[in-house]
């Protein structure tokens, strides 16, 4: 079930303002619907706890939580610092978006289960994700009933209710709950490698080297180096030799590999010459560390595989863009993808259809980006609870300060 729900989630991209709304407004009707049957459970469920208690304290609050997240998630949706044109001609174009996550575990909690499992879901279901709940065993009543109710307002791949013991083996994208993990009852939102996507229109000689230069900053050992390229199939031995000449023009103040390192790139690189990849090895006059660019990487290699910073770059083939975007969705959410090209259609795509913590158009180079944040179960809810339940998504954009200079004929500026 996890898969298939992951599978209609990124099939979804991007969620509409719609669709949460209708989700959210039939998580109010379930428990409008049914309010009686769900105080009676809870009655049962808690020793201390009539059916008049339940309904003031726990069905009354989660549907106002829930009205309340129908009322906002327009305003909570908008992107942060997006002050347009004149924000671009003066060279700070960047904002912040907020993305879904995807796949959210809540594991209910014991103590007031309705309330604070509504509460949740309004931030999750608001920020646009699919939900999959388990109940404590402490509400059984509760359980059993939501287990029933769920599948006549909500598809499975929308939202769907697990048995405790399926639960547990479930690797979600973000997981809630109130068991203490790594001491602090936190679960981190997973992150891969960092793509690079080459489109037709982009323009390969400047593109490559901006790459390149990324990739030797400590020697690709920094969080946003680029990790592989995604390029056009009939492309790509004239984007790997762009590469290679960049690669080849000296470096000042090159990073130097440890022995340890050293040992481990020789080991991806020999696994991607087994498994039918092409080398090439670019090692400037006086450098102390070659780069490797690696053609026809496939995706059962090695260096595809573990997390490897360092001095490798492998080469991807797509054929159309929709498939690039599909080989970024087999894996976790980056944290950064990188993408090159004048196509403003396809560029606006891209956007719409990848998560990731930041993206960077066109030579812009993206800054430090924050690693997704934990969650506990004593998570926050409104606007705050819907942030929390969002990857945050710097956007950098290349300012147009330059084309106005081209435009009204001025000298460009000297550096």
């Amino acid at each position: 079930m996890l898969e298939a729900q992951r599978a209609a989630f990124f099939a979804d991209l991007p969620v509409s303002l719609a669709m949460r709304r209708d989700r959210l407004r039939r998580a109010m009707l379930m428990i409008e619907k049914n309010g009686h049957a769900l105080c009676v459970a809870l009655a049962a469920d808690q020793a201390n706890q009539d059916i008049d208690s339940a309904k003031l304290t726990e069905v009354a609050p989660a549907l106002a939580a829930l009205r309340g997240a129908m009322d906002r998630v327009a305003r909570w949706m908008r992107p942060d610092s997006a002050r347009g044109l004149l924000a671009r001609l003066g060279g700070s174009g960047d904002y912040v978006e907020y993305l879904p996550i995807g796949v959210i575990g809540i594991a209910a909690p014991a103590s007031l289960p309705l309330l604070q499992t509504a509460s949740i879901i309004a931030s999750a279901l608001a920020a646009g994700n699919r939900v999959t709940l388990t109940f404590d065993p402490g509400s059984p009543h509760l359980g059993r009933l939501i287990g029933e109710l769920v599948p006549d307002f909500f598809d499975p791949l929308e939202l769907a209710v697990a048995p405790d013991g399926a639960f547990a083996k479930l690797a979600f994208d973000l997981l809630v709950t109130s068991e203490a993990q790594d001491g602090d009852g936190v679960t981190i939102a997973r992150s891969d490698k960092s793509p690079v996507i080459l489109g037709r229109s982009a323009d390969f000689a400047k593109a490559s080297d901006t790459i390149i230069a990324c990739k030797r900053i400590n020697g690709g050992r920094v969080p946003l180096a680029p990790d592989y390229l995604l390029v056009p199939e009939e492309q790509e031995e004239a984007i790997a030799d762009w590469l290679w000449r960049a690669a080849m023009r000296p470096e000042a103040n090159a990073a130097v590999l440890t022995d340890a390192e050293q040992e481990r790139v020789a080991r991806l690189l020999d696994d991607a010459r087994v498994r039918g990849g092409e080398v090439m090895t670019a090692q400037p006059r006086g450098s102390a560390m070659p780069l490797h660019i690696v053609r026809h990487a496939s995706e059962d290699m090695l260096v595809m595989q573990e997390d490897s910073p360092g001095p490798i770059l492998p080469l991807r083939n797509y054929a159309r863009i929709d498939d690039a975007i599909a080989t970024i969705h087999r894996r976790p959410p980056p944290l950064a993808i990188y993408y090159f090209g004048r196509d403003a259609a396809e560029r606006r795509h891209i956007l719409a259809r990848t998560l990731s913590s930041a993206i960077a158009i066109d030579g812009r180079v993206p800054s430090a980006v924050k690693a997704d944040a934990g969650m506990t179960l004593n998570t926050d809810h409104g606007e705050a609870g819907f942030r929390r339940f969002s990857r945050t998504r710097l956007v950098c954009r290349q300012p147009l300060s330059g084309f106005v200079r081209r435009f009204a004929g001025a000298a460009p500026a000297l550096h």
